[in-house]
């Protein structure tokens, strides 16, 4: 049972590869599709800015216009910064076998070790021994932390300098369990490596 586990894990890992390959190349020719409009966008404001310059009787309209371009401008260029990333494989495969320490530990203080260490980030257990119900807090927000829920990869994606994995969940716990993956230091150790930034919740089926 635990060989098929691994072989399923390895095989669902070279499909997940294969799907990120081919998306890191869509979004390469959609990164320069879209540069390219900004180059063009930018060309129309700098010769409207220019007419707006000499001309003394420019109308409302054209001003209406060159705004919109400028406004265009700006929203091209946070989605090209958005679909730009440095993550690569290896980055990958370094946070899912994060998770999967993080889900082999037992013990709620076993797992402080896998949280990236961020403002807004704590720690709370029943009592000093680390007796549980014990949980997490992220930015302001509860997780309650359950040994032996999270299963397997279900889907992921990557934003930035960040990668974000949803993995499913036994069927007594009611969300999926989408982990926020970052480098940094954590509570003892300060090297940086892919550590959990925060947990968040997904609706089942979705």
């Amino acid at each position: 049972m635990k060989k098929n586990f691994k072989t399923y894990t390895l095989a669902l890992l070279v499909v997940l590869a294969t799907i990120a390959i081919l998306d890191n190349l869509r979004i390469s020719d959609l990164v320069e599709e879209m540069q390219e409009d900004k180059d063009k966008l930018a060309d129309k404001v700098a010769s409207l800015e220019k007419k707006l310059g000499i001309s003394s009787n420019t109308s409302d309209e054209l001003e209406k216009e060159n705004k919109r371009l400028v406004e265009s401008l700006f929203q091209l260029e946070e989605e090209v910064d958005a679909l730009k990333s440095t993550v690569e494989y290896q980055d990958f495969i370094d946070a899912t076998s994060t998770i999967e320490s993080y889900m082999a530990m037992e013990t709620f203080k076993e797992t402080w070790g896998f949280i990236a260490l961020k403002n807004g980030t704590s720690f709370s257990m029943r009592d000093s021994v680390g007796n549980c119900p014990c949980s997490f807090a992220f930015y302001g927000k509860s997780f309650e932390w359950v040994p032996n829920t999270v299963l397997t990869l279900k889907e992921f994606r990557i934003e930035k300098e960040k990668i974000l994995l949803t993995y499913n969940t036994v069927a007594d716990i009611k969300h999926n369990y989408q982990f926020v993956m970052t480098k940094a230091a954590g509570r003892n150790d300060k090297v940086e490596r892919w550590r959990i930034e925060e947990i968040k919740l997904k609706v089942k089926g979705n």
